[in-house]
Formats: structure tokens, C-alpha cells, sequence
């Protein structure tokens, strides 16, 4: 019924930005977590909750790639790739322009780089429940605060964003990111007075999981100097649930004759979300009404929710280099987590293992994996050589990466088709993609590649 109801989109042409030291010139969203691409995890969650389908935007010059390896994962879900420009420099609400005509309903979006367990039907119910026009999924943060990124010792700094929820009605109220204020954050008066109560959450995450009703996309048509979504088009549709239509527009729109409907109408947002005279009488007769109000939702035709992920449920977004190496660090150990043991295994059936001390690791297609070798609670992606003599430990071994023989690698990111030579030894490092350690190398919280060569600090 959910797959019929809605349709669903994931947004997979993000270039990766903030994940420099492992993204190369690799698409973000093939990136191996666990024995699967990035992508395979939101594709799977959507096929366990009944999706038949799903549109991935992605880049043009990237789509080959990428469906070739989503054809290699046992996926049923059907793809439909939506591919934009690869030179242009498109955000979030300029990728939904694009697909437009391809969608028809109410729908759920979603970001590439999201790996949870969590169910999507108590946000699907909530949306459905009060006729919103968002409904936002939100997850504790704080799963990548016991990890140590490797490289240069860095204070990392969270991003926070600040997230006002009503504490009865879960209305979302308010959305804004900490970088916005310097040391005061101001609320407008009317927020408060006509709410009553509101709750600011500095440390949720945003999902990037939304669903949205479907007069979205033609607001957005119109609007074009809207270019995000979590920057812009989020914090102003929730902004408006506090506004009132004025003059013609509070008419509902079987009363508008067509001359009432000009420029300025099709540029408020009111003209799209507007409710019909029936919706109005379904609203008063409705029990789902979180208004202390008489009037329904105290008037408001633009409603927005926020659904609280489970205290124990996973959910990160693998958006930073941090969180990158916290999925794959933690991985092994949550598996049962997300999958019963006979539905996907953490080590893929076509590698080649003839290691016999393994502990807590996870294995990707076609990765060799030589005898008299030491790999615990470790990820190698697909197509990966690991040869005899080797101890790896609390690290990544990316897509075609190599490590010969006799090397000593410790809580370390080794990007793909990079190669460890025999004998080195690194600790607490990054390897960039591409990037050769020579033979005998002794690194420690170093970054490697072929860009800069690599930084050194001292160690006090």
C-alpha cells in the first residue's frame, strides 16, 4: 500500500565534498560500507518496506558506473535513473525541477548516504495522520563519538543544527543550522505566542529523509532561486506554517475565478497548498487534531512534522570522512542489527578467503584475502588484494586497493586502487585513491597522497 501511496526518490549526484581524503574521483554514493555500496542501503530499506521502485538522480557522467554496480548487489527493488548534467553545479531542490515529470504523487525523498535500521512507517503514518506537507525523520547524534578518524590530529567539530519541535504535537517549528547564530539565537515572538511550547533540540540529526507532499514540486518550479532544500526550501516552507493567506488567496480554490489567478498567486506558496472546501469539512471532522484551538491546526494549511527516530535504533548519515570510518569501524559488530544472518551475509560468496584468523570483519565482491594473515574488526571492499604475512587491524581496505606482504596496518583508511608495499608499517593514517607507500614506509597519524605528498605533524 506504501509503495502505491507514495513514490521514491534518492539523491545520489552529490559530488562528496566533505569526504575529500576517500572520495577521489569515485561517486560518493559507491563508496564501500560493509560488504555493499553506499547506495545498496537506502535501496534495501526501501525495498524491505514494500517500494517497487525507486528514482536515483545521479550524475551523467557517473551513471554507468553506478548502475553496473547496483546490477551486482541483490537488489529487487526496480531503478529508475534520473541523470543531470555532470558540469553543472545543481543543489537539492534544483535536482527535483529536473525530475518533475516524473513524479505523480505525494512521494519520499531521501539522501544516498543514509545507513539506518530504523522502519519509515511511523514518519509515513505521521505524514499521512495530519495531511502535512513534511514530515522529517530525526536520529540521535553521536555514533561517531567514541572513533578516532585516522590522519593529522584534528579537533573535530560536529556540525549541529538547531531543530524546534512542539513537545505534544511533534510540529516541526523551527529548523536552523548553529553556524547561523554567533553566541545569540533569536526567535520570532509570534513562534512562541501562538505555540505555547517548543522544544530546541541541539543534538538530533537531520535524516535527509523526508516525505513530502507532492504541490512541493510545483512550488519549486516557480520558486527557482531556491536552490537546497536543507538550506533553504526547508527552513522556508516551515517559516510559513506560521502565515496566513491575505486577500483573495484565503478563499479556498474552487471559489478563485481565473482572472484572480495571476504571477503573484502562482509565486505564494498558498496558491499550491491551499485546501479545497472538502478538506476544510474533513479537517473539523477529523480526531486527528493537534490544535489547542477550535479551528483545525489553528488555521494553519501548511503543517510540518517531525518524527523522533527510536533511542536505540542506528542511523548516521556517511556525509563526512568521520562518519565514514565510524560505519565501517562498527559495522561488523551491528550487522545483526539491520539483517537476520540468512538474509545477507558480511562476507559476499564469490571472494576468495584463505585467511584462518578473522574476527569481526566484513568482505566485498570479489576481494582476495591470503592465508597467514591477521584481519579483526576490519572492511575490505570489492576487488581488494591482501597478501600473505599481513596483520590489519581497526581499519578500511577500499575498492582494488593491494597490501603485499609483511605489512602492519593499524586503525587506517586505505584508499582505493591505492597500494601498501611490503614491510611498511602505519598507524592512524589515510591513504588518498591511487596513492603507492613505499616499501619499508613507517607512517603514523599521517595523510598520504598524491596531491600533497603528505602532512606531518609531531607528537607530543
Amino acid at each position: 500500500m506504501v509503495a502505491q501511496e507514495y513514490q521514491a526518490v534518492i539523491l545520489a549526484a552529490g559530488r562528496g565534498t566533505r569526504l575529500p581524503e576517500v572520495v577521489a574521483d569515485a561517486p560518493k554514493c559507491l563508496l564501500p560500507i560493509g560488504p555493499y555500496p553506499l547506495l545498496w542501503y537506502p535501496l534495501n530499506m526501501l525495498q524491505q518496506h514494500n517500494f517497487q521502485e525507486a528514482i536515483v538522480v545521479v550524475l551523467e557522467s557517473e551513471r554507468s558506473e553506478i548502475q553496473l554496480s547496483m546490477e551486482r548487489t541483490p537488489l529487487k527493488i526496480k531503478i529508475d535513473y534520473a541523470a543531470i548534467d555532470s558540469d553543472s553545479d545543481l543543489g537539492t531542490a534544483d535536482s527535483l525541477r529536473l525530475i518533475h515529470d516524473k513524479l505523480k504523487s505525494d512521494f519520499l525523498l531521501m539522501s544516498c548516504d543514509i545507513v539506518s535500521n530504523v522502519s519509515l512507517y511511523p514518519l509515513i503514518n505521521k505524514f499521512r495522520q495530519h495531511d502535512a506537507a513534511l514530515a522529517a525523520l530525526l536520529f540521535k547524534s553521536g555514533f561517531e563519538s567514541n572513533v578516532t578518524l585516522p590522519g593529522p590530529k584534528t579537533k573535530h567539530k560536529p556540525e549541529r543544527d538547531l531543530i524546534g519541535i512542539h513537545p505534544n504535537s511533534q510540529r516541526l517549528l523551527f529548523l536552523a543550522s548553529t553556524s547561523d547564530f554567533e553566541e545569540v539565537m533569536s526567535l520570532n515572538a509570534h513562534l512562541l505566542r501562538k505555540n505555547g511550547k517548543m522544544t530546541i533540540h541541539s543534538r538530533l540529526v537531520d535524516s535527509h529523509i523526508y516525505v513530502m507532499k507532492n504541490w512541493i514540486i510545483n512550488f519549486l518550479l516557480k520558486k527557482e532561486n531556491l536552490s537546497t532544500l536543507k538550506g533553504e526550501f526547508l527552513p522556508y516552507l516551515i517559516k510559513k506554517q506560521m502565515s496566513k493567506k491575505s486577500g483573495s488567496s484565503a478563499a479556498a480554490p474552487d471559489m478563485h475565478s481565473e482572472v484572480g489567478v495571476n504571477m503573484k498567486a502562482e509565486n505564494d506558496i498558498f496558491h499550491y497548498a491551499s485546501n479545497s472546501q472538502l478538506e476544510q469539512r474533513i479537517e473539523k471532522a477529523t480526531l486527528f487534531n493537534d490544535s489547542r484551538f477550535k479551528e483545525p491546526y489553528n488555521g494553519d494549511v501548511i503543517r510540518c512534522y517531525a518524527v523522533i527516530a527510536p533511542k536505540e535504533s542506528i542511523g548516521v548519515r556517511v556525509n563526512t570522512t568521520l562518519n565514514f570510518f565510524a560505519i565501517n569501524r562498527k559495522i561488523p559488530n551491528i550487522w545483526s542489527q539491520f539483517f537476520k544472518p540468512q538474509e545477507h551475509a558480511l562476507i559476499l560468496k564469490n571472494t576468495v578467503i584463505n585467511c584462518t584468523q578473522m574476527k569481526e570483519v566484513a568482505v566485498g565482491d570479489s576481494a582476495k584475502l591470503s592465508e597467514k594473515t591477521s584481519l579483526n574488526f576490519s572492511v575490505f571492499g570489492a576487488n581488494c588484494t591482501i597478501n600473505p604475512k599481513n596483520i590489519i587491524n581497526k581499519s578500511i581496505i577500499m575498492t582494488s586497493a593491494i597490501i603485499e606482504e609483511g605489512c602492519n596496518i593499524e586503525n587506517c583508511i586505505v584508499g582505493s586502487r591505492a597500494v601498501v608495499k611490503r614491510g611498511s608499517v602505519l598507524k592512524n593514517c589515510i591513504i588518498g585513491p591511487n596513492f603507492a607507500v613505499e616499501e619499508g614506509t613507517k607512517k603514523e597519524n599521517q595523510h598520504l597522497t598524491n596531491a600533497d605528498g603528505f602532512m606531518e605533524i609531531d607528537i607530543q
